[in-house]
């Protein structure tokens, strides 16, 4: 058997193309001087992935990869305002990054994304953007003008966590766009979304969150025809079928694939309207991909005897000859009676919510077989009871509703719904859920790297700590959420559930601030101390094995310069000595002040030397 080290070096290549460069230098360049030679003279071009990462290695990065390879770099994700701030203040985007093709922003105050946009223009190759939780509260026209004023731009998503401001986008004179996707997730009328499609005649994608019907809606003067229009993914709340229909006649007639999800008209509900529709307006439909949710008024056999009239028509010749077949659900979520009828096979809808079944519902037209849903929300645990449903391409899982305690059968019937190793994303507000049940779950799940608890649950009042133990060497986690405000007994207990969380976000009482924050980051500041003592003579050792190393490399290449001082060796020491895992923090919903007496703490007790905070909004963060 060969080793993993004597691979030819295309496949070596082939490998580092599938990281970030950053893990890349990290797995590899302490190994020998031969993967040392691989990593800088890779032609492979740069991922960058800022997602979670301590202050410390993003400046090491920033100096030790970024700036000798910005012209190599092809993508770029930067999480966390602080990262952001840190990477603008070094860097700017201007035509050095000659290869970069994608931006990811996460947490990006809206606020400042006018001069990034401005510089932004200057990128040659710059294809894809993508703008994820960030927080829109301020007029974001102008936002929308700078980005479709993107010259090469193909790909957009915004997708504002919230969103508060206003957007007055005037219709397109004589402006157009390259972009052949749009998502913009975010609640907007109709008229705002015809006038921010007027700058996309490519248009080929899009997709809304939610779109509304207004007064004086300016359907009848849209005048562009969108030929590449294919594939449209909208939500209709409040947008009556006829509106809806008008819609259709002007925008949609390339239409290949339709995902929509209405509510309360139940117009949405009779099939001759959307046969005809289609027949008419879309003929070159391929997919459609419907929701539709239906409040009952009464608890009566007459008004269900009547939706179930209207959904039967949706089995004529019209909808099997097309493979169109569709399945509803009546459940009572949160004390509101609710049904929903929806297209099944063989669709991909990004997320599907299981419900559990209304005592009255004796309706055979159930969900069946494989459904490929990235996210699943199980609305109550026990629909999970003796379901056929199978959802293998899931990533995300959500657990809520009550009646959970002391079940651990559940975990049987879970395993046979999902692939428990591609789960990455777990989410759990089943308030009586236990502490056992919640670590026996946890360790079955692997792979999770993002974990979001609540802290009105039973599993977060347990004094149980030590049942946790036989988990902490297992779990990946690295991101926790605690939904509503959490105490110093409820941290100490996620710290022994998770022992390598990175990035932690939380709601505390103030009182709490100083316990918590000399909790958390006197652990750590003791913890590195200790290690420094044992190990400081060996990283020296190591330091110059791999200085007189490196320096005998970079001394072979040409126009090179190199000090001791600002070579990758010291870059790898620093990752090495490194043994903590925390190293943010993200107060959700700060009292004012708190950012000062934060500071304060921090200084008082020497907890950290070097770290960034700052306010965006309703967060407060701590990056270190």
């Amino acid at each position: 058997m060969g080793k993993f080290e004597d691979l030819p070096n295309e496949v070596m290549y082939e490998i580092f193309d599938c990281l970030d460069a950053c893990h890349a230098f990290e797995a590899f360049f302490n190994l020998n001087t031969r993967f040392q030679y691989l990593l800088i003279n890779s032609p492979s071009l740069f991922k960058i992935d800022f997602s979670c990462i301590s202050k410390s290695n993003f400046q090491n990065c920033c100096t030790y990869i970024i700036q000798p390879n910005i012209h190599r770099i092809v993508s770029l994700r930067l999480s966390n305002p602080l990262t952001i701030d840190s990477f603008l203040s070094l860097f700017s985007f201007n035509g050095l990054f000659v290869r970069l093709e994608s931006i990811i922003f996460t947490q990006i105050n809206f606020k400042k994304l006018e001069p990034i946009l401005t510089s932004l223009s200057l990128l040659p190759r710059l294809y894809s953007l993508t703008i994820n939780n960030n927080i829109e509260v301020c007029d974001s026209s102008e936002i929308y003008r700078l980005i479709f004023r993107l010259p090469v731009l193909k790909y957009c998503t915004i997708s504002p966590k919230f969103y508060g401001g206003s957007l007055s986008l005037y219709t397109a004179k004589n402006e157009s766009s390259p972009i052949e996707y749009l998502s913009v997730n975010r609640h907007c009328s109709l008229n705002q979304l015809i006038s921010l499609i007027s700058y996309t005649p490519k248009l080929s994608h899009l997709s809304s969150l939610s779109i509304s019907e207004t007064s004086n809606v300016r359907i009848n003067n849209i005048s562009i025809i969108y030929p590449k229009l294919t594939r449209i993914s909208l939500k209709l709340w409040r947008m009556s079928f006829d509106s809806f229909k008008l819609l259709c006649s002007k925008l949609f007639y390339h239409l290949e694939v339709l995902s929509i999800c209405t509510r309360a008209d139940d117009h949405y509900l009779i099939a001759d309207r959307w046969q005809q529709l289609i027949i008419n307006h879309i003929p070159n439909l391929r997919i459609f991909d419907f929701q539709h949710y239906w409040e009952p008024v009464d608890d009566n056999n007459t008004e269900q005897r009547t939706y179930h009239l209207l959904i039967d028509r949706f089995t004529s010749s019209f909808w099997i000859n097309r493979q169109w077949f569709f399945a509803h659900q009546h459940f009572s979520r949160r004390g509101i009676r609710d049904a929903v009828f929806y297209s099944t096979h063989p669709y991909r809808r990004n997320l599907y919510e299981l419900h559990e079944r209304a005592h009255n519902d004796a309706c055979l037209r159930r969900d069946e077989g494989k459904n490929l849903a990235r996210r699943v929300n199980i609305d109550d645990y026990r629909a999970a009871t003796n379901c056929s449903l199978q959802f293998p391409c899931a990533t995300e899982l959500s657990l809520w509703g009550k009646g959970a305690r002391g079940n651990f059968s559940f975990i049987a019937d879970l395993s046979h719904m999902f692939h428990f190793s591609k789960l990455t994303h777990f989410s759990v507000q089943c308030p009586d859920f236990g502490l056992a049940q919640l670590t026996e779950l946890l360790n079955h799940l692997p792979n999770v790297h993002s974990l979001i608890l609540y802290a009105n649950t039973s599993y977060l009042t347990s004094e149980q700590i030590q049942s946790v133990d036989f988990i902490s060497n297992k779990n990946r986690i690295a991101n926790v959420t605690i939904r509503g405000r959490c105490t110093i007994q409820q941290i100490h207990l996620l710290m022994n559930l998770c022992p390598r969380v990175k990035c932690l976000e939380i709601e505390i009482d103030e009182d709490q601030l100083d316990l918590i924050v000399r909790f958390l980051l006197l652990e750590k500041t003791n913890h590195i101390q200790s290690d420094s003592l044992k190990t400081k003579t060996s990283f020296l050792k190591e330091f110059d094995f791999l200085q007189r190393k490196f320096l005998y490399l970079f001394s072979r290449t040409q126009n090179k310069k190199l000090t001791s001082s600002d070579d990758l060796s010291t870059f790898m020491l620093n990752q090495h000595s490194s043994t903590n895992y925390l190293f943010s923090l993200c107060f959700f919903n700060p009292k004012q002040g708190m950012e000062q007496k934060l500071q304060r703490i921090i200084s008082r007790e020497k907890l950290l030397n070097d770290y960034s905070i700052g306010s965006v909004f309703n967060y407060l963060y701590l990056w270190w």
